[in-house]
């Protein structure tokens, strides 16, 4: 019966994490895309300034590192050996993983803000849709 729950727990511990990745990773890019849209229908940003390119080489660069950090993050902090002994501390397993996630998740929404700033500057809506992509990437 133990285990029945427990698998219960880890059920829906994961349909969480799920739901809040989604939510952070594809809808708030998509609202942040739609918006970005509708503003430059507007006419906000419809100007590109100089020293855009210097910008976007930059968020680039900026999403790569966190790309490699969020690499880096899931492979030491998901995927250790030394899970059990997180029983012996205050905090729960469920709550060590939805903490964990919700840094990463929110390292990957990052590409997506940057690259609707850019956007809203007078930045290309192809590169717009990359940083998109790039978050989209890291939510994998």
């Amino acid at each position: 019966m133990k285990q029945a729950t427990e698998d219960l727990n880890i059920d829906q511990t994961h349909t969480k994490l799920l739901n809040l990745g989604l939510l952070l990773d594809v809808f708030v890019p998509a609202v942040l895309f739609s918006l970005g849209l509708f503003l430059r229908s507007q006419a906000v940003g419809a100007k590109s300034s100089e020293g855009l390119d210097i910008l976007l080489w930059i968020l680039l660069g900026v999403s790569a590192g966190e790309v490699l950090a969020i690499h880096l993050i899931k492979k030491k902090i998901l995927f250790t050996q030394n899970m059990p002994k997180v029983k012996e501390q205050s905090v729960s397993l469920e709550q060590m993983f939805l903490r964990s996630t919700l840094i990463l998740f929110s390292l990957s929404l990052s590409p997506a803000i940057y690259g609707f700033v850019y956007f809203l500057l007078g930045g290309m809506v192809e590169r717009f849709v990359l940083f998109i992509a790039i978050t989209l990437l890291c939510f994998l």
